[in-house]
């Protein structure tokens, strides 16, 4: 197969199948393989529940103000796949896109990639192609069966862990991070934020069966004067295990620690929607939470800043324990709570069956439109929250809120 325009490559994309999986290694382990490139540029792998995509953004802004070149792989993306690949800072070309997955066909052909697997299998790829100093890989889902897995990373970094995606990962703190505990390497190194007493007891079991050094971040001395550019106080938490882990890198591979290019990485570092205040017809906050421990940030920080938004639209996928959720939802605004439906999205919660468990305050809109048509003209803060999904359907409205 050979794709000769980005159009042909996204149908492909769009017929994998963003949801499917297949948990096994082995497609990714037999790609890594012919490859060819592994070992080629040191990789920082970024793994857990909650902030992995804000600490992955700061590692790769430090890295980059340490004048290194960077290429950086997360999840999801909100408006075109080619969010997920950069290089400092900056999406591939169409273009480019169409060759990433050619060569990736060239080394694998009819493998059966998921629609996950390719992506990882063509952002190694253009981090060789591109010579990158450092790449900096976000987990997607897990670590136990996750594609970023199998790169052995040079640092693996553990951001909160909690109850997310229960159905794949185990329905208790322990047995999630029991699966993303398995990320680390033998004879590897490895940092983690502070973590919940079960959490935190499986890591360390986990690093003392493979003889690999866990560092928890709490008895690290930091670096002062961090200033995160993303707004809440978890962010400081996230930009500090950031600055750690970097230190930890740099004294691994030998490079100068630079205080300065920490501080502006960090200052600088954007990614969209996680506490984003916006202004367009009327004040909008953005918020990715869509877990238990994620929406009690994001009501740590609506208090700590006085903000009581008017309405609130929500959206979420049916996979998800909505008890705790709806309380905070209830506790966060006075008004109305829009239930609102992701078109064309499998997993997320039928938006009149969500509107119904979130009770008598909410309404039911089959998606962002509608849902942005219900609110009058009193409704001045409007939190949309729940789902990333939720959030890339309003940045494909307004495209001019992704980028800072």
């Amino acid at each position: 197969m050979k794709f000769r325009n980005y159009l042909k490559f996204n149908e492909y994309l769009d017929n994998l199948g963003l949801f499917h999986m297949d948990l096994s290694l082995g497609r990714m382990e037999e790609f890594v393989g012919k490859w060819g490139g592994k070992g080629s540029f040191p990789v920082i792998h970024v793994v857990g529940t909650n902030g992995k995509g804000s600490t992955s953004s700061y590692l790769a802004s430090i890295a980059q103000e340490s004048g290194l070149n960077v290429g950086m792989f997360t999840s999801p993306h909100f408006i075109t796949p080619r969010e997920r690949i950069t290089i400092n800072s900056s999406m591939l070309s169409e273009q480019e896109w169409c060759k990433l997955a050619n060569q990736v066909m060239e080394i694998l052909p009819d493998s059966g990639l998921t629609y996950f697997e390719l992506l990882t299998c063509m952002a190694l790829v253009a981090f060789k192609n591109n010579g990158v100093d450092l790449a900096v890989m976000e987990a997607g889902l897990g670590g136990r069966f996750d594609a970023t897995t199998t790169i052995d990373p040079d640092l693996t970094v553990f951001t909160p862990i909690g109850l997310d995606h229960e159905k794949v990962l185990g329905s208790t703190i322990d047995l999630i991070a029991a699966d993303k505990a398995d990320a680390m390497q033998q004879n590897g190194i490895a940092i983690t934020a502070v973590q919940e007493v079960e959490a935190m007891n499986v890591l360390l079991k986990r690093a003392q069966e493979l003889d690999c050094e866990l560092l928890q971040v709490e008895n690290i001395i930091g670096i002062a004067g961090l200033a995160p550019s993303l707004a809440g106080e978890h962010q400081k938490q996230n930009a500090h295990l950031a600055a750690c882990a970097w230190k930890i890198f740099c004294e691994k591979s030998k490079l100068k620690l630079e205080n300065d290019a920490i501080l502006t990485g960090v200052s600088k570092a954007f990614i969209a929607g996680r506490l984003q205040v916006v202004q367009s017809d009327r004040t909008y906050i953005l918020d990715g939470a869509h877990n238990t421990h994620a929406f009690v940030a994001l009501e740590s920080e609506l208090q700590r800043t006085a903000i009581r938004p008017d309405v609130i639209i929500f959206s979420c996928m049916k996979d998800k324990d909505l008890a705790p959720v709806k309380e905070i939802l209830l506790r966060l605004t006075d008004g109305v709570i829009i239930a609102c439906g992701i078109p064309d999205n499998e997993r997320a919660y039928p938006y009149s069956e969500l509107s119904d468990v979130l009770g008598v305050r909410s309404k039911a809109a089959s998606n962002i439109n509608e849902a942005l048509s219900l609110l009058s003209s009193g409704d001045k803060t409007v939190l949309i929250c729940g789902s990333l999904y939720l959030l890339a359907a309003f940045y494909t409205r307004y495209p001019e809120f992704l980028r800072s």
